[in-house]
């Protein structure tokens, strides 16, 4: 068995009647791989895992090749925001997620969704990003200190300035921000 490690932001899909009779089958689908498959305007096939079909009442759908099921679902996944795990926000913010990825934000957007909640839609969540990002850093005592020295001190006498408490400066600040541990991203609240 060979395992692959993925990095861009992806979904494992499968069949949902696979899975309900005891096979767990599906394939990793990149954003990237979902975005080309939703431009064509032919049925979503799922990377191949599934073939149009019709039901008798004439709607098209998607059926799997292998069971004939013709539901399909999220069983996992990878540098996704939380609001773009469903199979159907997935498919819907493929081209987006995909642009972030490439841009090198997903990061620190997938971070600010956990902080700010899944049912924060993608569009809200690079607005705020746009709007509150900081940068990012080793510490938060880091950002204070910078934020401080910028910001403060260069308007303080230089007698007074080595008086400054940095620690005590930066407890405070953090009231008003967030501050993501794992990443090191930065935001300040509304």
């Amino acid at each position: 068995m060979t395992t692959t490690t993925h990095t861009e932001p992806a979904a494992w899909i499968g069949c949902l009647s696979c899975y309900n009779a005891g096979t767990l089958r599906g394939k990793w689908i990149t954003a990237r791989q979902a975005a080309d498959e939703t431009d064509t305007g032919e049925l979503i096939t799922y990377a191949g895992q599934a073939e149009p079909a019709t039901y008798p009442s004439g709607t098209t759908y998607a059926r799997c090749v292998v069971c004939g099921g013709d539901e399909f679902d999220v069983f996992d996944t990878q540098h996704l925001p939380a609001g773009c795990r469903t199979l159907r926000e997935f498919y819907e913010n493929a081209e987006q997620l995909a642009d972030l990825d490439d841009a090198g934000t997903l990061e620190q957007i997938t971070a600010l969704a956990a902080w700010l909640g899944s049912s924060t839609s993608l569009a809200d969540l690079i607005d705020y990003n746009d709007e509150h990002y900081a940068g990012q850093y080793t510490r938060f005592q880091d950002y204070a200190d910078e934020y401080a020295d910028e910001h403060l001190l260069g308007r303080m006498a230089p007698d007074l300035a080595a008086y400054f408490d940095y620690e005590k400066f930066a407890r405070d600040l953090a009231h008003d921000y967030y501050y993501d541990d794992a990443t090191g991203h930065v935001w300040y609240s509304a």
